[in-house]
């Protein structure tokens, strides 16, 4: 497979090594700016997840079109977003060499304590039509009811 995925990461996140590519591949990686937790209580009580993060293309050579966004959550939820819906005119695409700053959020209803921590992983597909993903990791900071 021409596709390699490394994971960056800042704020608390867990970075890896990326891994050998070829000259032509696209290298894609994530830094996590912020992730936070607040109450909400419209449409019901419940928690919003914002995650403010960077994806990068490193590889200089082919471009790449975010797919999927997986959530797993430390209190077990899990979700995925397709980058599509109300309010998406395009889904994300990062140039060659290039970044975009993105950022995702989650909307929960629950009567539960909110996470703590988050793996967060991206689906992409490469210019090329090669498919990859890369995953990081954060803590959530947690803020106050305003």
């Amino acid at each position: 497979m021409n596709i390699v995925f490394a994971v960056l990461g800042a704020c608390g996140s867990s970075p890896t090594s990326p891994s050998t590519a070829r000259s032509n591949a696209v290298v894609v990686g994530i830094t996590i700016r912020t992730s936070t937790v607040e109450p909400i209580t419209t449409p019901g009580a419940g928690w919003l997840y914002r995650l403010l993060y960077d994806v990068r293309e490193t590889g200089a050579k082919t471009g790449a079109t975010l797919t999927l966004a997986h959530w797993a959550l430390s209190n077990g939820f899990t979700t995925n977003d397709t980058f599509s819906g109300s309010g998406v005119l395009q889904a994300p695409h990062v140039a060659p060499a290039g970044t975009i700053t993105i950022e995702s959020t989650l909307s929960v209803l629950t009567t539960a304590a909110p996470a703590t921590h988050m793996d967060f992983t991206i689906t992409y597909t490469g210019d090329d039509g090669q498919t990859g993903s890369v995953t990081t990791a954060a803590d959530i900071s947690r803020v106050p009811p305003q």
